[in-house]
This record gives C-alpha cells, sequence and structure tokens, in this order.
C-alpha cells in the first residue's frame, strides 16, 4: 500500500471485566499509563480519494499498522476532519491536543463498549449452563473491532505543550481500527442512540440480529440497575464499530466521558421504549418485560423482580467471581 509512513506507539484498547473496572479507579476510563506501549510504523493514505468514510469530526482512511513486536495489521485510521457533505472541500485539523481529547474519548466509548458487551455474553454463558435445555435458537457471535490510540512521532513546534496525554515528540494522533471487511452496503447501524428498539425493517435480513441488540441491552440495564448500556449498533454482522454508552443522568454527573452521543434520556425511557422479543422472553436467561401502567409509567415491582431474577455472580478480575456490576 502506497501513502506516508510514520513512526508510531500503539496504545491498544484492552477488554477488562467490568467488575474489575468498576473495584479499581485507575482501570475505569482507557487510560495509556495503564496499556501496554508497542512500538511499530503506520503506512496511511491520506488523500481525498481514499477516504472510506466520514463522520462529525473524523474521517476514515486505509492504512496499514505494522507492530514490531508482535507484528499485526489494521487497515483503518481516524484523523479528524469534516463530514461527509463537505468533502469537496479542504478539511482542516483541531489543533493537536484537542485532537487527542476527542479520540481519547471515542476510545473510552469503545472501551467501555467491549466490557459491557463480554458483561452480557458471560450472562449468556452462564444461563445457558444452568438452563435445563438450550436455547431454541442460535447466539450471534459478534464482537468490536480491535483498535488502539497511535501517536505519530516527529519534530514538534515549541507551542505544543506536553501533557499525560500528548508525549512531547508526538506530531499526530490517530484512532487506529480493525478494518471490517465488505461492501459498504453491507454496513448496517441496527439501533440508533435515541431508541431502544432496532432501526432495521422486519423485512430485512439482518432484523434478528438487530433483535439480538436490543436484548443485549436489557441485559446490560438489568445488570447495571439501569444505569447503562451500549447504543448505536452498527458495523457488519460480525464486527461492530463506532458506538455509544448511554448512561442515566445519575452517573458522572457534570462529567463528560462518554461525548455528545450519549442521550441520557433514552436510558430514562428505556423501559417505556424497549420491547422484549424472543431473546428476552426465553426462560433460561430469566429476564422479565419492564410492566407497564395505563399511564406509560412503570411498574416498580415488575423492574425489582427483573433485577433479582437475574444471576448476581459477576467474575471477577481473578475469576473467583464478585458483586453484581454497579455503574455510579
Amino acid at each position: 500500500m502506497s501513502g506516508n509512513n510514520e513512526n508510531i506507539q500503539y496504545y491498544p484498547i484492552p477488554t477488562r471485566p467490568l467488575a474489575a473496572m468498576l473495584k479499581n479507579p485507575k482501570f475505569l476510563s482507557y487510560d495509556i499509563e495503564t496499556v501496554e506501549c508497542l512500538m511499530g510504523q503506520l503506512t496511511i493514505n491520506p488523500s481525498m480519494a481514499s477516504i472510506l468514510g466520514a463522520g462529525a469530526f473524523k474521517t476514515a482512511h486505509p492504512g496499514w499498522l505494522t507492530l514490531f513486536d508482535p507484528s499485526l495489521a489494521y487497515y483503518k485510521a481516524y484523523p479528524p476532519g469534516a463530514s461527509s457533505t463537505s468533502l469537496k472541500f479542504k478539511i482542516g485539523r483541531y489543533a493537536l491536543p484537542d485532537e487527542v481529547n476527542r479520540l481519547v474519548k471515542e476510545a473510552n466509548i469503545l472501551y467501555w463498549a467491549r466490557s459491557l458487551l463480554q458483561l452480557t455474553y458471560d450472562f449468556i454463558n452462564r444461563s445457558m449452563a444452568s438452563a435445563s435445555e438450550p436455547p431454541p435458537f442460535n447466539i450471534p457471535q459478534v464482537c468490536f473491532v480491535d483498535a488502539g490510540i497511535t501517536f505519530a512521532f516527529g519534530p514538534l513546534p515549541a507551542s505544543k505543550a506536553a501533557s499525560k496525554w500528548l508525549p512531547s515528540s508526538a506530531r499526530a494522533v490517530y484512532l487506529v481500527e480493525e478494518l471490517i471487511p465488505g461492501r459498504k452496503d453491507e454496513f448496517l447501524k441496527y439501533i440508533h442512540n435515541m431508541d431502544s428498539n432496532p432501526l432495521l425493517d422486519e423485512s430485512n435480513h439482518w432484523y434478528d440480529l438487530a433483535l439480538f441488540f436490543t436484548f443485549t441491552q436489557h441485559v446490560q440495564y438489568v445488570k447495571t440497575c439501569g444505569l447503562a448500556f451500549i447504543s448505536d449498533y452498527q458495523g457488519s454482522f460480525e464486527l461492530l464499530t463506532d458506538p455509544q454508552i448511554l448512561t442515566h443522568p445519575t452517573v458522572s454527573p457534570g462529567v463528560d466521558i462518554f461525548g455528545d452521543g450519549n442521550m441520557e434520556v433514552a436510558v430514562s425511557e428505556f423501559e417505556k421504549q424497549h420491547i422484549c422479543s424472543y431473546y428476552c422472553e426465553w426462560p433460561g436467561f430469566g429476564l422479565h418485560p419492564f410492566a407497564k401502567q395505563a399511564d406509560g409509567s412503570i411498574d416498580d415491582t415488575a423492574k425489582s423482580a427483573a433485577n433479582d431474577s437475574v444471576d448476581d455472580t459477576e467474575p471477577a478480575a481473578d475469576g473467583s467471581g464478585g458483586d453484581d456490576a454497579d455503574v455510579s
């Protein structure tokens, strides 16, 4: 692949048990000081013609990440840019410290999404292991892309102040993600961050996968005592990217750790919006629908039953078991 070659330091986004994240303050957010630093080289094609996609503040370009030990291949890099409606114009860049802050927030969302999805699969596996018979459906196997924050090095203007997130010799920063293979029309958004029900029509081939994602939200909502779940599920039928973490207004009040896409009202309204699917209704999972009153309010008794019905043991960091995850 032709393009610009950058000498880099790569800080991968790990997948940690949610219980371990909540018990250890240093693991509560993604932090390059708590993950391994890997040296390598990033080859990226920054041309306008190469753009794979664009969002509100970042553009996606093809690239190749080579880590010296071990060697891994990645294909997507995210330098900040403009929306797809303005690609015919020159794309400007934020000041480097601003780029770092924005991309670290994106990395933190992915960090939490990986943990919450693992929490869901742990719950599924325990429930199926203890059930008298298997469910009458298959469990989709999906994951979020491997990714990490990458600093490119070179001469740095004296005006760029160093900080914990900005090594003194760094001249650029990227969020590097594993490429999701397939055509652009195979990339789907399954659930929007303003609604807790599938975005796809029932006639769509992947509608059942969207139902599974609404089920994962039900599990995450119950296991975090109504405080957080993943939204903006999007990607292919195996690899997901660019999620959003939705949290209740009582989580981290006044501190923005999940960005503008964190629509807190969606969590407050989840029990009213969520419609249980056959995944939620399988007895082996022990989930209960949120009982709605005539005025649309929720029966607190039914809510308590839903919380109590789920096995309250989560694996701790050492695998010995722990308390139910409590996001606060």
